[in-house]
């Protein structure tokens, strides 16, 4: 049923106030109504408030009794790769007997497998695949993703995946920002010697980008910057190429070390910055002055049995902190951002609250959706969750356990 729907007499996590990223104690303040109601129109939010402070004379087409229950703004997945080929259990097995992340990748597994399989897929293909993978993670309480490219390494697969993660965001009730991630590894065919591996990097910022720009496709330029993968100067050469076409940036950064990206993603005013399981005060201090938001993701951590991001310091530094899913074919395939939010607190040490904040407005915040999404007020997207509990909390104390009751998107109900 369409038209105008009332909730009431519920527990309702707004989060409103400032459109900007939350930071420090702000983090914690989700601007809780008790016993409120919450009226839907056209998509959009059209009231929020007191159940008693409820309009006179509203015409409503369809009640929802809450019961004191939670409701909540849906999740915002500001990382993920979303768009592959193919899968990668046989080295989830490999991981399980010992192998790690990047022996993995320097035996050519990792990345480089899902490349090849991406790469063999036409984008039809790759579109079914993909639409599975988001439908079931919209039924886990998300309805706004970044998609990143990056298994294509080549102009063709590379256009391929974001035309795709353009069409899985014309989807009802799905937003979607794109990312192109090119520089995400070095492909097979450029890894002989630096002469290749440069020439490869050329091709990054005189072919690939360009055409990504011609089309409209990415709202983002990524790379990853760390170890093994892209060194500082070649990361700050792909960044300045997509600044001049009007991309900004996100970068991943200290993932395996302390390499340089965090600095290189203050440095460039980065949108975010993104694992930073290595991350010292100095470091802390330059992201907070320069307004880059962290983004953490803890599933990866777990995956990988890594060490989780110290979140704690980075809140209690003035951080603004994201956290997300990682979401991709290897390293994280996890699809539930609500059991990440509680790894974020379990892991990462953040408060309960904080992670609703990161996974909500500061995660919006970090894809320039904030006047649109994260929070529950007038004029926002009808985009949320009602909670099968009173207490918001549960989402980590009963970690992983099925409380999202219903999944709401552009005021319509998401199929179970």
């Amino acid at each position: 049923m369409s038209g105008r729907r009332l909730f009431r007499h519920a527990r309702i996590l707004t989060l409103a106030g400032s459109a900007e990223a939350r930071r420090g104690p702000a983090m914690r303040e989700l601007a809780v109504i008790e016993d409120g109601a919450m009226v839907t129109e056209g998509g959009r939010i059209a009231w929020v408030g007191a159940d008693a402070d409820l309009p006179t004379g509203l015409v409503i087409d369809d009640v929802h009794e809450l019961e004191g229950r939670v409701i909540m703004p849906a999740f915002v997945d500001s990382h993920t790769h979303l768009v592959w080929g193919g899968d990668r259990r046989d080295e989830m097995q490999m991981r399980l007997e010992g192998a790690d992340y990047e022996a993995i990748f320097a035996a050519g597994g990792g990345i480089l497998s899902s490349v090849a399989r991406t790469r063999a897929l036409d984008e039809d293909a790759l579109f079914e695949q993909s639409a599975a993978r988001l439908a079931r993670m919209r039924r886990c309480g998300t309805t706004a993703f970044e998609i990143k490219s990056g298994y294509g390494l080549d102009l063709e697969t590379e256009l391929r995946q974001l035309r795709v993660a353009r069409r899985l965001g014309e989807m009802q009730g799905v937003r979607v920002r794109t990312t192109c991630l090119t520089a995400h590894a070095v492909p097979e065919e450029a890894r002989a010697d630096e002469t290749a591996r440069a020439a490869f990097v050329d091709r990054i910022l005189d072919e690939v980008l360009p055409a990504v720009a011609a089309e409209q496709l990415a709202d983002f330029c990524d790379v990853f910057c760390d170890r093994g993968a892209f060194t500082v100067e070649e990361t700050r050469r792909v960044l300045a190429r997509a600044a001049e076409l009007g991309i900004p940036p996100r970068l991943h950064a200290n993932e395996f070390g302390h390499t340089g990206g965090a600095k290189l993603a203050a440095e460039v005013g980065a949108r975010s910055a993104d694992h930073l399981l290595h991350l010292d005060a100095e470091e802390r201090a330059a992201l907070r002055e320069a307004g880059v938001i962290a983004t953490l993701l803890p599933g990866t951590s777990l995956v990988l049995a890594k060490p989780f991001a110290d979140g704690r310091a980075m809140v209690d530094d003035g951080l603004a902190v994201a956290v997300a899913t990682d979401c991709n074919p290897g390293s994280c395939p996890m699809e539930n951002l609500g059991l990440v939010l509680a790894l974020a607190c379990h892991g990462c040490r953040l408060l309960p609250a904080e992670a609703i904040c990161a996974v909500t407005h500061n995660a919006a915040v970090s894809l320039d959706l904030a006047d649109e999404r994260g929070r529950l007020e007038p004029g926002l997207a009808a985009d949320f969750l009602e909670l099968d509990t009173d207490d918001e909390r549960d989402l980590v104390y009963h970690a992983g356990s099925p409380f999202l009751r219903r999944v709401w998107a552009a005021g319509s109900l998401v199929p179970r």
